[in-house]
């Protein structure tokens, strides 16, 4: 009886063993979570030799799905985070309104030197409801954006 309250014993301490430590935080802000749980890195320009900012841009979709109509689609909101390089850089992050299928389209312009009036460029576009509707769903309408670590803005690119 004793070997075998030994061997249970025994078996027990080898069995794994939760861990116990310090109970995380719980972050309230629903906002940011849900920006952090569902956003999809579209463009990212990290390398100082290439431009004097970093810049990340990305897209966060609404909950839900198209139901017969381009309207019943679900919107996307597009950010872009811009910040100086350094110990205590500089930074912004900018949001431009909701829209249909937010995308990256290309770099237009990275500058070299930073400075308050000098501006990364590039390029994005978005789906609006067409106004051929209901023979073609969406047309594109393509944006210029202008961004650095102290100001923002953005203006439709008429091709």
């Amino acid at each position: 009886m004793k070997r075998q309250f030994r061997i249970f014993v025994l078996t027990l301490l080898l069995l794994p063993q939760p861990v116990l430590g310090v109970e995380l935080s719980e972050v309230k802000d629903i906002n940011l979570f849900y920006v952090l749980n569902n956003f999809e890195l579209l463009k990212e320009q990290f390398n100082l030799r290439e431009c004097a900012y970093s810049i990340r841009v990305f897209r966060v979709q609404d909950k839900g799905e198209c139901d017969g109509t381009p309207q019943s689609c679900p919107q996307q909101a597009l950010y872009v985070a811009v910040s100086e390089f350094g110990e205590y850089p500089d930074q912004k992050l900018y949001r431009l309104p909701k829209a249909h299928g937010w995308e990256f389209v290309e770099w237009k312009v990275l500058p070299k030197t930073d400075g308050k009036n000098v501006f990364a460029v590039f390029e994005v576009k978005k789906k609006e409801v067409s106004k051929n509707y209901p023979k073609e769903w969406w047309s594109e309408v393509r944006y210029e954006v202008q961004v650095n670590p102290w100001k923002g803005s953005f203006k439709e690119n008429n091709r």
